[in-house]
């Protein structure tokens, strides 16, 4: 699957507030407040996902690590084998990946499949409201680690 990324201008206030931070605390805020702000896009995404065993659905979830630099962060929404055996017991393979990604782009071949996107459209459809979340979030992050 391709990555998406879009990068928030504007916010060098924050930035400097988290360069007084240590890195590792930093960027576990970054993450932090990066999950929070894509809540949205994964509840969009839920909704828009074909449901055929659950697992798909149940497989999605928001994952975040650390970016490259010190201060970088990469959060995603997408399938996530081990969550669904977690929250319901739905049994989730390691087909879900293929399914989804055949879902958003489609395939060739025998089996043609026509792409019906949900990730990019939930995204899309959020990215303001991501933006907000994640500049309110990080700065009460930053606001209570300076304290």
């Amino acid at each position: 699957m391709a990555d998406i990324s879009f990068d928030v201008e504007g916010l060098a206030e924050l930035e400097q507030q988290l360069l007084k931070l240590q890195a590792k605390t930093g960027q576990k805020l970054l993450k932090s407040a990066g999950r929070k702000a894509m809540k949205p896009v994964l509840d969009d995404a839920i909704a828009g996902v074909n449901v055929d065993t659950g697992a798909s659905k149940e497989s999605l979830s928001i994952a975040a690590k650390n970016g490259k630099g010190q201060y970088a962060a990469v959060i995603s929404v997408g399938a996530n084998r081990r969550k669904g055996r977690k929250s319901s017991g739905v049994d989730i393979d390691g087909r879900v990946n293929a399914k989804i990604g055949a879902q958003e782009y489609g395939t060739e071949g025998k089996r043609k499949q026509k792409a019906e996107p949900f990730l990019r459209p939930a995204l899309d459809k959020n990215a303001s409201q991501v933006t907000a979340i994640f500049k309110r979030e990080l700065k009460a992050a930053i606001d209570k680690a300076l304290v």
